[in-house]
Order: C-alpha cells, then structure tokens, then sequence
C-alpha cells in the first residue's frame, strides 16, 4: 500500500470530537500535574521555613515583648504606689505588684527556655535586675505603711484641736466677756451694788483684763501653729512653727498664772493646756509626726530614685533582649522568604509553560478545526434565523458538526418550503388585523366626536343660559319691585280708609276691603314667585360663570357642620314637622385648608339640603321612617374627604349617571331648578377636587368631595 492510499485511508476514517477533546484535555490535565508536584514540593521548602518562624522566632519575641510590656508594668508601680489615697488603694497596689511580679518571672522563665536566644547571660541580668527592682518596690511598701500610720495619728491629733480650742473658747470668752462688763458697770451680777470707778479702774482689774485676753490669744495662736505644721512639706521649717508654739506656750502659762481665775475655770484651762502641750511636744506630738512623716517621705524619694536607675538598666536589658529576638526572626523570616520566592519562580515557570501549551493546543485544535467550523455554522443559523432561507449550508469535515450542517440543511429546505406555505396565511392575518383595528379607531373616533359635540352644546347653552337670565332678570326686577310698590299702596290705602272709614257705607266697606285682601294676597304671590325666579336666574347665572372670592385658612370640618346647622333650621322653619337625627365622625387630623370659604358653604349647603329635602320626603310618606343624616370626613394622605350621607329614598340608577347634568332634578317641579349639583360640581373642580355619589334605592344615598389639602399650613396663607 503507497503512502498516499494510507493518508487517504486516515482521512476517509471518522475521528469523533470526543475523541479530540479527550486528547487535548488529557495532554493538559498532564501538564497541570507536573505542576502541582512541582508545587508540592515548594511549599514543602515554605512549610519546613514556616514552622521554623512560628514555632522558635516568633515565639521568641512575642515573649521577648511581653517582658518588655510587663517590666515597664513593674516600673510604673512605684509612682502609682506613691500615689495611693486610702489603704484600700494600698492594698490593690500591693496585689498589683505581686501580680506583675508574678508574671514577669514567669516571661524571664520562658525566655530562658527559648534556646534559640543567643545570650541567655541577658536573661540572667533581667532577672537579677527584676530582683533588684522588687526589693526596691518592698522597701518602698514598707517605708508607705510607716508614712500612712504615722499620717493616721496625725489626723487623729488634728481632730483633736477644733474640739479643744472650742472648749478654751467656752471657758475664757465668758469670763472676758464678764471682766469686760464689770469694767464698764463695776457690776459682777446684775443684782449686786456697782463698784466705784476708781476700784473697778485699778491697775488690778485692768491687769486681769489683759491676761484674759492674752490667754485667749496664745491659745488661738498655738492651736493655729499645730494646724499649720501639720500641712508643711518641708522639713526645714518644722522648727520655727515648734519655737513659736512654745512661745505662745510659756505666754499662756505666765498669763495663766498671774490671772488666777475662779476655781473651775482654773481647772479647765489647765487641763486643756496640758492637752495643747501634749498636742505639739514630744515625739508623738505633732511637730514629732510631721517631722516623722518628711523624713519618711524624703527615704521614699530615695527609694523611688534606685528604682528609676533600677527601671533604666533593666529597660536597656530588655531593649537588647528584644532586639536579639527581631534578629533571630528577621533571619528566620528572610529565609522563609527565599523559600517561598524560589517555589514562586518555579510554579511561575511551569505555569507558563502550562499556559503556552494549551494556548498551542487551543489555537491549533479548537481555533482552526472546531471554532472556525461552529462559527460557519452558527453564521448560517442566524441567516436562517433572520429569514435568509436561499443560502446552503455549507461546512467541511467528518464528525458530529458534519451531522449538524447536513440536519440544518434539511431542516432549512423544509423551512422555506412551510414560510412560502404560509405566506399567503400571513398576509390574510395582517389584513384581519387591520381591518379589527380600523373599525376600533373609528369607534373612538365616533365617541370623541359624541363628547366634543356635547361639550359644545353644553358650552352653547351655558351662552344661551347666561343670555336668558340676562334678558330676563331686567324685567323680572321690575316685576319685584313694582309688586313691592303696590304692597305698599294697599297699605296707604288702608291708612286712608281709616280715615274716612265712617263716611263709606258698610256694605261699599266690606267690598273694598275684600278686594284689598285679594289685591294684596295677590301681590304677596308675586313677589314670592319673582323671588324664586330671581334665585333661578341668579343659579344660572352662577353656573354660567363662576366666582371667586379671598383665599383664607379655612376649618372645613367646622364650616360642614355649621351649614349643616343652617340647613336644619331652615328646613325647621318651612315645616315644624321636619325632624332628623344626627350622626358625626370628623377626623380631628385634618387641619385649616387654604381656601374659597365662600365656595365651600355653597357646595355643603347644597349637598346638606338635598339630604335634609329627601329625608323628609320620605318621612311624610311612612310613620314608621325614622329621618337620619351621617356626615364624616377623612384624611388620606395630601386629600380630605368630606362625606354627606342620609337615609333617604335614594336615587333611581337610571338617574346616577347624569345627576350632575345642568338642570337635572329628582324633586317635583317647582322645587328645584337642577342647577345645585351641577354648580357644585364645578366648584370642586375649580379646587382640584373630585365629587360622586353612591345610592342604593330605598336605602341611602352619600355624595363625597375629594380635595387635595397638603398637611401643615401653606406659605404665605392669609389668617382666618
């Protein structure tokens, strides 16, 4: 066999694409794990470095900051323990030294197990300088204790002298007072006879005098030296404050014993005087504990001093100490580093080359021998699929995207054969559509020119109306005024029939009179009926155009309630028969609406009427009706709604739908012109509101108005 019939032979030969797909997965899944063993083994390098770091360096110098941490801890112990206000503070202080001490021995126990610390003699300088510094610390403890007890018994003496001075206070103040007293009356008691002026004057009384004082003197003095040295901080002039006290000592003694008062008074004071003696002298004294107490203090400065050369070589020690731990894990870090970057290089380098390959694998076998067919094919399909059925299908090879194009070529050949099929159908559907949608354009057609035609005739008889109650209301005045004018003749010939009443014969009396009667019966009729004509004309004319008065801050809850009053007496005063109950639910959440006031009574007048009129139709026509009438209002948002609602015959369903038409009415002729509602209606829509109503016939009927009312006062509103 020739080479050439071999090729031929392989080509001829049908290789699947699971096949090719398989190969070149496989070729890379084999790449992928020459990768991941080269991986593995660089991450053992990382690892072996990594535990190295964490489990001595690391290790190393967190204890190594640690012990930092707690020996800067131990150092400030000293100031804070200097500082301690009450034996409370002292003890805490005490277990807080203890504690620390404690723990730092316990870091320098651990240090000095990390045998990977180079120096282990700088583990042994901090111990013995942690030793040093607690000594120091138990010195200083002690030397506090002393300095407190000796601070209690200093303020136990301190107490004591407000308590005595008040007691010399009460013995000596009462007998100045009484020397004082005798010399300027020469009286020891009130009832005793005055002494001469030249005995009560003597150089004896005066003498006495002075050493009351005096003793007074020396006692507030030396109380005051005893108060003062108690607060002195310095030890140097202790000794001036104790020179002067016993001074004032000896001039109280010497004023004492010249003086010589009465015998209880004697013994006070001498006992209190031994008692300020003891207060200042001796060790126990408070010029002794004062003294006991700086001394004490200038032995803690001492203390306080070592511990601060203590605290700085052992801040040095530890500085080092922390230094050669850094080293120790920057070296161990460094190598890690080196580690971690030589795996790096490698997975870099055999991902690279992991990538060339596929790309190789990809370009050659998916690119050139599977995208580029798919692509050919998928270009077909979306000619097809845009309609273009003409165009063959055609794509080389021998594997499944073969089988693919050839079952795309056939479905493409039967669909052009069902789209010229169904063309025809089409088209048909089109015109169908057409047709539906022509005769629906013409119906709206039809019904937009049925609502301007009516708009137009309404327009046209608002102008006819306008011009009607224009013509009419001249004559009609005339009419008014003229049978007011005769009204009033009657009258006069009344008055003069009264005058000449006994000249007329009584039958020509009675006639005239009776003629008058009817005369003026009948001028009363036709002024009442030129009023409602008048209020007809007045209605259309308003309807024709409306009017507008000042906007203004309006309760509307309040003006429905006061209209519906209104239109209750009213009622009242055509027929006394007239009774209805009242039903109220007005949201409290509605506030003052900036409105037409004027506008909205005459729509709730309106609405109210028509309730109250229907009511008592009904009620005349059946005893056992009971008249009543609900109104509510609601706030919804930025609307209100007002609801009028009464139980009244209702309206017929044939009339809801044009209730609002100008001069429709479902009361009897005469007593409605038809206009209210229509007006009404266009009030509200002059306010952006809306206006219904919803009957039920012999059940109730409710008309309701919505109107927008933001919440809150609207700028600039005019006050009500």
């Amino acid at each position: 066999m020739s080479l050439a019939n071999l090729i031929e032979r392989v080509k001829s030969r049908r290789i699947g694409l699971g096949v090719k797909m398989y190969a070149a997965f496989g070729a890379g899944v084999l790449l992928m794990l020459a990768a991941s063993v080269a991986a593995l083994l660089s991450f053992g390098v990382v690892d072996r470095s990594q535990r190295n770091v964490t489990g001595h360096s690391v290790p190393s110098l967190a204890a190594a900051v640690r012990t930092a941490q707690q020996a800067s801890a131990l150092v400030d112990a000293a100031p804070r323990l200097v500082a301690v206000a009450s034996d409370d503070e002292l003890h805490d202080a005490n277990l807080a030294i203890f504690d620390n001490r404690e723990r730092l021995n316990d870091l320098l126990e651990e240090l000095r197990l990390h045998r990977t610390l180079r120096n282990q003699d700088e583990v042994r300088l901090l111990r013995s300088l942690s030793d040093a510094l607690g000594g120091t610390l138990e010195n200083l403890k002690q030397s506090l204790s002393r300095r407190r007890d000796l601070q209690n018994r200093l303020r136990a003496r301190e107490a004591e002298i407000p308590v005595m001075t008040r007691r010399i206070d009460r013995v000596l103040v009462p007998a100045i007072d009484n020397q004082q007293f005798f010399l300027a009356t020469g009286l020891r008691e009130l009832g005793d006879r005055p002494v001469p002026l030249e005995k009560r004057a003597s150089h004896a009384e005066l003498v006495r005098y002075r050493n009351l004082l005096t003793l007074h003197t020396q006692a507030n003095l030396a109380a005051r030296l005893l108060a003062e040295a108690s607060v002195l901080n310095d030890r140097t002039l202790i000794q001036p404050l104790r020179e002067r006290y016993n001074a004032a000592l000896g001039a109280f003694g010497r004023a004492f014993q010249s003086t010589r008062p009465d015998s209880s008074a004697a013994r006070s004071l001498a006992v209190e005087f031994e008692r300020l003696r003891s207060l200042g002298q001796g060790p126990e004294g408070i010029f002794g504990l004062q003294e006991a107490i700086l001394r004490q203090k200038e032995t803690e400065a001492g203390y306080i001093e070592e511990n601060r050369a203590t605290a700085e070589r052992l801040h040095a020690a530890v500085a080092r100490v922390v230094m050669m731990a850094e080293d120790e894990a920057n070296e161990a870090g460094e190598a890690s580093t080196a580690a971690v970057n030589t795996g790096m290089a490698v997975l870099a380098a055999l991902n690279v080359a992991n990538v060339i390959v596929v790309v190789a694998l990809g370009w050659f076998f998916v690119g050139r021998h599977l995208v580029r067919r798919l692509t050919g094919l998928a270009a077909s399909m979306r000619s097809m699929a845009g309609g273009n059925l003409e165009a063959p299908v055609e794509v080389s090879g021998n594997d499944e995207v073969t089988d693919m194009a050839e079952a795309l070529e056939v479905f493409r050949r039967h669909a052009l054969e069902v789209q010229r099929l169904n063309l025809v159908e089409k088209l048909a559907d089109e015109l169908k559509d057409r047709n539906a949608e022509m005769e629906r354009t013409l119906r709206e057609l039809e019904a937009v020119q049925r609502q301007v035609i009516m708009r137009e005739k309404l327009a046209s008889l608002g102008q006819l109306t306008a011009g009607i109650a224009h013509e009419i209301k001249n004559p009609l005045n005339f009419v008014n005024n003229f049978s007011e004018l005769s009204g009033e003749l009657v009258a006069e010939v009344r008055e003069v029939l009264g005058e000449v009443h006994e000249k007329v014969p009584g039958d020509a009396r009675d006639e005239i009179d009776g003629m008058l009667d009817g005369l003026a019966f009948n001028l009363g009729k036709i002024n009442e009926h030129g009023k409602r004509a008048d209020g007809i004309v007045r209605s259309m004319l308003d309807h024709s155009r409306g009017r507008s008065g000042d906007r203004r801050a309006v309760d509307l809850n309040a003006l429905l309630k006061q209209y519906a009053d209104l239109a209750y007496h009213a009622m009242r005063a055509r027929d006394r028969r007239f009774n209805v109950t009242w039903e109220e639910d007005f949201d409290t959440r509605i506030d003052e609406v900036i409105t037409v006031p004027q506008d909205w009574s005459r729509v709730f007048l309106n609405l109210v009427n028509n309730a109250c009129q229907a009511t008592f139709e009904r009620a005349r026509g059946d005893e056992r009706y009971r008249p009543r009438i609900r109104l509510s209002s609601r706030r919804q948002g930025d609307q209100v709604e007002f609801r009028i609602r009464d139980n009244g015959p209702g309206i017929p369903r044939d009339m809801i739908g044009k209730i609002f038409e100008p001069f429709v009415t479902t009361r009897p002729t005469g007593e409605g012109t038809g206009l209210g509602l229509s007006l009404s209606q266009d009030i509200v829509a002059q306010h952006g509101g809306l206006m219904g109503v919803e009957s039920e016939p012999g059940v109730f009927t409710e008309f309701w108005v919505s109107i927008p009312a933001p919440a809150g006062p609207s700028p600039g509103a005019q006050p009500a």
